[in-house]
């Protein structure tokens, strides 16, 4: 891992009329960055403290890659195995069969089944099949007036709740069964959530290591209105970052592509919606990993070819 981070104290520095500019992240993370100007001696005084700072939080960095994923599988794993499911196969007089799961909270879990004529079944599970479990089921009529409920046991082999005619004629059937564990988008929603906090306290904590070093250095500097666009920043760290950072950059961009794209096949093959938030933000992420990470490699081809 010697020489992973060779090359990024370059990055901030331009040269401009007078000096160097020197652009760094705000001080909160999130905001406008903020740009000095220094001579000589002050660049290689500051690049020396973040190359420093580079070698110091490489053990941080080394265990939190193999930790992070820990937490991550296991904090996913409890998930899992807390709360309970309920999956409802709805058949129509067609054949014609619909699918949908939702969970099983404190209070239960309800759902409508459409009847003839406008009337409809409400059942409602009290838990988790067994320990004494229930389904209650009421039928309304088309004007919505309640008929007396009916109370079942729900267990392991689970319950059908059927709606029919005025002839005795099935419209519709649902069978509900319930497993331990949370719902597929639950899942997905907490484990975007949960690996999304574990990252940005992640990164919270090399920031603010990383301004505390620094700011003693940039203390009173002369602000610039030099700036170091978005453009001149790709290419000047194309130029500057190690292969070895770049590949591993690459395999973590193709893991996430990689997996992304295992969870909407899964979905699609399973019948699940794939239009939800979890969905959406992890594809669109991937895809800008992705194409971030093949910008650098084009720019850092394009500078060895003009070298050459």
């Amino acid at each position: 891992m010697a020489g992973l981070y060779d090359g990024l104290e370059e990055v901030g520095f331009k040269r401009v009329d007078g000096g160097y500019v020197f652009q760094t992240n705000n001080r909160w993370l999130i905001g406008p960055t903020r740009r000095f100007l220094v001579n000589e001696a002050q660049k290689a005084e500051i690049a020396a403290c973040i190359r420093e700072t580079l070698q110091r939080i490489r053990p941080f960095v080394l265990a939190t890659a193999i930790l992070m994923p820990l937490i991550l599988i296991g904090g996913i794993h409890w998930f899992t195995l807390t709360g309970a499911t309920l999956n409802v196969t709805v058949t129509d007089a067609g054949g014609k069969i619909t699918t949908y799961s939702e969970s099983i909270g404190r209070h239960g879990a309800s759902g409508t089944l459409a009847g003839a004529n406008g009337s409809h079944v409400v059942f409602t599970v009290s838990g988790p099949p067994g320990n004494g479990a229930t389904v209650t089921i009421t039928s309304f009529d088309a004007r919505g007036k309640a008929n007396a409920p009916a109370v079942v046991a729900f267990n392991a082999a689970g319950t059908t709740v059927n709606t029919a005619d005025g002839k005795g004629h099935i419209v519709n059937s649902a069978k509900l069964v319930g497993r331990k564990g949370a719902t597929h988008t639950a899942i997905m929603v907490f484990g975007f959530i949960f690996g999304l906090s574990l990252f940005g306290l992640y990164i919270g904590l090399l920031h603010a290591y990383s301004m505390a070093r620094l700011r003693p250095l940039i203390a009173g500097l002369p602000r610039t209105n030099e700036r170091i666009t978005v453009r001149e920043g790709m290419a000047r760290y194309a130029g500057k970052a190690s292969n070895k950072l770049l590949a591993m950059m690459g395999f973590g961009a193709a893991m996430m592509l990689l997996g992304n794209g295992l969870n909407v096949t899964d979905a699609i093959l399973s019948h699940r919606p794939i239009d939800n938030p979890s969905f959406i933000i992890g594809a669109v992420s991937s895809i800008l990993v992705t194409a971030q990470f093949a910008l650098l490699m084009v720019l850092k081809m394009r500078q060895k070819r003009s070298a050459a």
